[in-house]
């Protein structure tokens, strides 16, 4: 075997980066129930048929067009996980830029859902539109979803 893996063109070889092998490895750990659905999901769509049309692969695929398949999937694993990781970073850095604003709110007569909220509708807003204040758009927000409490209201 060791023999073999000498004979193998560098260019033949598959290089995964340690963030994806532990991505598959969280999903393999904590999402296999998830994934499981996408499965379900998949053959409900038609995946079922084209399984059913494709027993013959080994004969209608060369081992390079199953290889390129290979590599599509982990490439667009690789390009969502750097999406999804950059959108948490954007997320982190508007959170911190609201912590000001949300600091002022009286959380007394504001409950948590309407707050929350509020953070959710402008992190998004921001997303679209990184030119507008979030911190103004978070109050917009905010005064758009209060119902004051009648038994809280100062005159």
């Amino acid at each position: 075997m060791e023999n073999s893996l000498k004979n193998i063109d560098p260019k033949d070889q598959l290089v995964i980066s340690y963030e994806l092998l532990q991505l598959m490895e969280w999903i393999v750990e904590h999402e296999s129930d998830a994934l499981k659905k996408l499965i379900i999901r998949a053959l409900k769509r038609g995946f079922d048929d084209q399984l059913k049309q494709s027993q013959n692969y080994k004969e209608l695929y060369s081992a390079e067009d199953m290889q390129n398949n290979v590599i599509d999937f982990l490439a667009l694993l690789e390009a969502l996980l750097i999406e999804a990781t950059n959108e948490k970073e954007v997320d982190s850095i508007i959170q911190k830029n609201l912590m000001p604003a949300i600091d002022h709110v009286d959380t007394a007569n504001c409950d948590s859902s309407t707050l929350k909220s509020s953070i959710a509708i402008a992190t998004s807003k921001m997303h679209r539109n990184s030119k507008e204040n979030v911190q103004e758009i978070f109050l917009k927000e905010l005064l758009k979803r209060w119902k004051p409490n009648k038994n809280n209201s100062n005159n």
